[in-house]
């Protein structure tokens, strides 16, 4: 029986003990592996059994590992460690996986909230064959294993590291798990391997790799993209990983997957998002929550595959989590709420059809569906009122620094940072000079003014005096509307409203830098009225605007007077 049976890894003291053996280990990252802490307390612990005499009762392979990969230093280190605790504290360390907010092991643990997530979308029953693609130091399937014991496990890693520690947590805990070390690629491109099948899959595959670094060399991508036709060089290594779970998994099966939210709508991924939903291999994507992971701030979402969907749920859990110092973790609650929103419409859940899908780029960003189609009586394309897009000026930190003056000019510099609550700065920056390749991005009066990156986006009406220049920065678009048809302060106005906020939103791609394509920009449908009616709207708009402006001027002027309060009246 294993020498870990009967410990609650649930348990406070369980906790308690594998943070003191955490504490012995703070600042030191042993020469031989460049992974953190667990798989130098596995080593501990099978140093421990060495120095002991009882090698016998530790796998073989693990023995072998520490004979010939453990230095001198690192040997004594490692000794003094595993003197200073027994065993079985040493074991209870290498096995909890109470950890939700630490950095430990550079990305090789799935978070405890998300292995739970997993399990009840994934819901094992005693008869399934498990898989985990990419299994790192075996963290879900360890749990799994727990909950489930008497179903299949497999755990698949090209990592020596990771494969030496989740053999070892296995035996100590003695499950019937099968953890193999083997480039998992490998499991669909050797024909001797291409019959295995499983009902169950899980995977926290490597985030942003590049084709490259999927195999050795050109010669294995060759392979990869005459096997996966979708796939090109150009591809994002999620859907390469994607490619091979659905490969892997049995016609009745259901996977899930963490991948980064860019492959969700990126333009070099729509032949592979197409492929997966022609093909109904999709049955849902979650948005997950910021700041999941300790390592990576990247965006991620929760994507699982099933056979036969013709609709896909999208799931908006963005805000779904509990804020922690480092990371946010998914409460209970929110887990049991993003499995209701799996199973049924709502605020934050919605199934849409895959030809929607498809005649929208494959874009499986969920924003983009929950808000709904937007339509307008007199609804048309932006471009239709548009003379002229731009983006502002490329210019670097370096060119802007040498021509800013700190004299008054002529000539002014105009950021995101200078549009506050729709009202651009009375003060901006000003220049010595603007080359003449940059006159196409200075403003001209009433253009509108769109900040490019960064929602909620900024909106503004560009007021340029005669006679002076303003240099717009390359994030912002510079709009020449075609004041004949449409009043720029019409549609500022509309772009700030509920409804514009939504179209914006609508248009929306990325995460981490939400951003706005120009493309997307002009086949934006907005509502154009006749001319009296945009005028009604924009002097209504600019009454209230002035009202602001006088507002603040009184409030300046107030705050003016206060701070020399005491000195008018001693």
């Amino acid at each position: 029986m294993s020498i870990l049976a009967n410990i609650d890894f649930s348990a406070t003291t369980a906790a308690d003990t594998a943070w003191k053996v955490y504490a012995a280990l703070r600042g030191y990252v042993p020469s031989y592996c460049n992974d953190k802490n667990i798989c130098t307390i596995v080593t501990c612990y099978l140093m421990s059994k060495k120095i002991q005499g009882k090698e016998s009762e530790v796998n073989p392979l693990a023995i072998k590992y520490i004979n010939t990969h453990i230095s001198p230093e690192d040997w004594e280190k490692m000794k003094t460690i595993a003197c200073n605790f027994s065993s079985e504290e040493l074991a209870t360390a290498a096995i909890f996986d109470g950890f939700e907010t630490t950095s430990f092991d550079n990305g090789l643990i799935t978070p405890v909230s998300i292995v739970k997530l997993t399990k009840k979308i994934l819901d094992i029953q005693g008869k399934d064959n498990v898989v985990d693609i990419c299994s790192g130091l075996g963290n879900f399937l360890i749990s799994a294993a727990r909950d489930v014991p008497s179903a299949e496990y497999y755990g698949f890693d090209v990592n020596p590291n990771c494969n030496l520690v989740s053999v070892l947590r296995n035996d100590l805990l003695g499950y019937n798990i099968d953890f193999s070390l083997i480039n998992v690629f490998d499991l669909t491109l050797d024909e001797t391997r291409r019959k295995q099948r499983f009902n169950k899959i899980f995977s926290n595959y490597p985030f942003g790799l590049r084709m490259r670094y999927l195999g050795d060399g050109k010669l294995f991508t060759e392979k990869l993209e005459s096997h996966y036709p979708w796939i090109l060089a150009s591809t994002s290594s999620d859907w390469a990983f994607n490619s091979l779970i659905c490969d892997l998994m049995d016609k009745n099966g259901k996977a899930v997957a963490i991948m980064t939210n860019g492959s969700l709508w990126n333009a070099t991924d729509i032949e592979a998002r197409k492929h997966f939903i022609n093909e109904g291999l999709i049955e849902a994507v979650v948005s997950l929550p910021k700041a999941m992971f300790p390592y990576t701030n990247i965006g991620t979402s929760l994507i699982v595959f099933s056979s036969g969907n013709e609709k896909i749920r999208l799931v908006d859990a963005s805000n779904w989590m509990q804020p922690g110092r480092r990371v946010n973790v998914l409460s209970d609650d929110n887990i049991m709420a993003i499995i209701e929103a799996l199973n049924n419409d709502g605020t934050n859940s919605c199934q849409v059809p895959k030809e929607e899908i498809l005649c929208n780029e494959c874009k499986l960003n969920v924003e983009r569906y929950l808000i709904g189609e937007l339509h307008f009586d007199d609804g048309k394309p932006f471009s239709s009122v548009i003379k002229r897009i731009t983006r502002g000026a490329p210019c670097t930190a370096r060119e802007l620094d040498e021509i800013t003056s700190s004299e008054p000019t002529t000539m002014q510099y105009l950021m995101l940072a200078n549009i506050k609550k729709g009202l651009i700065d009375d003060n901006l920056p000003y220049l010595k000079t603007i080359d003449s390749k940059y006159d196409k991005y200075c403003l001209h009066n009433n253009n509108l003014i769109l900040s490019k990156n960064g929602y909620p986006y900024k909106v503004a009406v560009a007021c340029v005096e005669e006679g002076k220049k303003i240099l717009a920065n390359g994030n912002l678009y510079i709009i020449e509307l075609d004041e004949e048809k449409v009043n720029p302060y019409y549609v500022k106005a509309f772009f700030e409203s509920e409804k514009g906020i939504a179209a914006l939103k609508s248009i929306t791609v990325g995460t981490v830098m939400p951003n706005i394509g120009v493309d997307a920009l002009k086949n934006l449908e907005i509502p154009i009225p006749l001319l009296d009616e945009q005028n009604r709207i924009a002097n209504k708009y600019l009454a209230k605007l002035d009202e602001i402006k006088l507002l603040q001027m009184s409030l300046e002027k107030a705050q003016a007077e206060l701070s020399s309060t005491f000195d008018k009246e001693c």
